[in-house]
């Protein structure tokens, strides 16, 4: 059942969508998610709803029991896809932690914004 109405209050929030992890082999293909997520976004910003866009930036600070070398990953790894078009409306999280709450400023951004 296809969606036709949003909440007024909802958020677009993207997650990891950026170069390096894009790139990573997956079971399924990502450019239908990144084909989808990139008409998600044009559609939230036409209706002007938040679009808050997250990557990851690095590992957790202080995390010493899996470490990985950063400096292996290419420069652009962390970039977001250029489909996603980011806009100067966009809020951009980057995160250290695999979630996007915690150690961020989201929940507040999206207080903030009414979603």
């Amino acid at each position: 059942m296809p969606v036709t109405t949003l909440d007024p209050k909802s958020a677009l929030i993207l997650i990891d969508l950026q170069k390096g992890i894009v790139a990573l082999p997956t079971a399924h293909p990502t450019s239908e998610v990144v084909e989808r997520a990139s008409a998600l976004a044009q559609a939230f910003r036409r209706h002007r709803m938040p679009v808050v866009l997250v990557n990851v930036t690095g590992g957790a600070p202080g995390r010493v029991e899996q470490t990985r070398s950063l400096a292996a990953l290419p420069a652009d790894w962390a970039e977001l896809v250029p489909e996603l078009d980011r806009q100067p409306s966009d809020h951009l999280v980057s995160k250290t932690t695999w979630g996007a709450f915690a150690s961020t400023d989201l929940a507040n951004e999206l207080k903030n914004r009414g979603a």
